[in-house]
């Protein structure tokens, strides 16, 4: 695919043709807007849940309109109760003004009760494109059919700090990068290649698909050198696309052969 159209109805029509019943989305800035916007495309034919294993804010009306808070057993019975096509936002809890997520354990029983389409936001960033992930991240369930990979492409150029990388010292020690030095390309591909990256506890058999965020802020050399390591992400990835989660735009897409 190398013309623009819509990401969300475009990875709503990839997990319909690979009948994936639990997502899951890791990764850096976007990936909430991806969890909404999804969400709503997927719900304009079936039952739709939107989760966290970790913590997310409430979603805004514009996002989604309903919201479940409570005990993983009594969400199902609540699920059961609303329209064939719904979208849902489910938590188990409220603490330090975000939801607090389900475990995969439970997330996995939600989406095997077949009453809806499970996705899990399943990684924190604070809203940056790049992190350092700590032994305990991310936290994706086993059962996912899909992962979302997320990297805002808004680091490319600009320095390996705070501002664009989530644990930035942690970071530059593990992929080599000196202090005070500017992000490349090449680094972008040892993070998302990195065993500790954005794939770390992605299961065996899940689909993975990278999505470059924020690709509507690049110039042409930034595009081109990103470009230029899509080949080798490919060997890790099933897919790989350049997208706009704010502008709803996917602008490239290339698969494994």
């Amino acid at each position: 695919v190398r013309f623009m159209r819509e990401i969300f109805s475009f990875l709503a029509e990839y997990i319909d043709k690979n009948r994936i019943t639990l997502a899951a989305i890791t990764g850096g800035g976007g990936k909430t807007s991806l969890l909404y916007g999804l969400g709503r495309e997927l719900a304009a034919s079936r039952r739709v849940l939107l989760t966290t294993t970790t913590k997310i804010f409430r979603p805004a009306p514009g996002e989604c309109r309903d919201l479940f808070v409570g005990p993983a057993k009594l969400c199902l019975s609540f699920l059961e109760a609303m329209p064939p096509a719904s979208l849902l936002t489910a938590a188990s809890g409220e603490g330090g003004g975000k939801l607090l997520g389900y475990t995969t354990e439970e997330t996995e029983r939600l989406a095997g009760s077949g009453i809806a389409a499970v996705i899990a936001e399943c990684d924190g960033s604070r809203g940056r494109p790049l992190k350092f992930y700590e032994a305990w991240e991310p936290p994706v369930p086993q059962g996912c059919g899909c992962l979302f990979a997320v990297a805002g492409v808004g680091a490319l150029g600009e320095r390996a700090d705070e501002e664009q990388i989530f644990r930035a010292d942690k970071f530059r020690v593990l992929h080599g990068i000196a202090e005070g030095a500017k992000v490349t390309a090449a680094d972008y591909l040892s993070y998302l290649n990195h065993p500790e990256g954005p794939l770390k506890n992605a299961p065996r058999g899940a689909k993975k698909i990278l999505l470059l965020n924020q690709w509507e802020t690049c110039g042409e050399d930034s595009r081109a050198a990103l470009m230029g390591i899509i080949p080798a992400l490919l060997e890790s990835y099933d897919a790989a696309a350049c997208v706009s989660m704010r502008r709803n735009i996917l602008y490239d897409y290339r698969e494994r052969r």
